[in-house]
């Protein structure tokens, strides 16, 4: 199958060679909205496992609370409501 793709594009760009300006300006055209057709695949999620990351620690819930509080700080400064 690969080198059925492989001879199917050689054949298409020899073939460019011979067609006027116009025809390769339609078949730009052509190419544009056969791409537009395609379906692009939804990319993939990456999945990033922690597991074991905190191993060895604990923490408190005033300690998370106070965390929370100090990144959250600065949100919203300099924003006329």
């Amino acid at each position: 199958m690969a080198q059925d793709v492989a001879t199917l594009k050689a054949e298409i760009i020899s073939a460019l060679d011979i067609l006027p300006p116009e025809s390769l300006r339609l078949l730009r055209e052509f190419v544009a909205f056969l791409r537009s057709q395609v379906r692009q695949p939804a990319p993939q999620e990456r999945v990033v496992k922690l597991g074991g990351l905190w191993d060895g620690y604990t923490f408190t819930e005033e300690e998370i609370t106070a965390a929370r509080r100090e990144a959250w700080a600065g949100l919203g400064e300099g924003f006329d409501a």
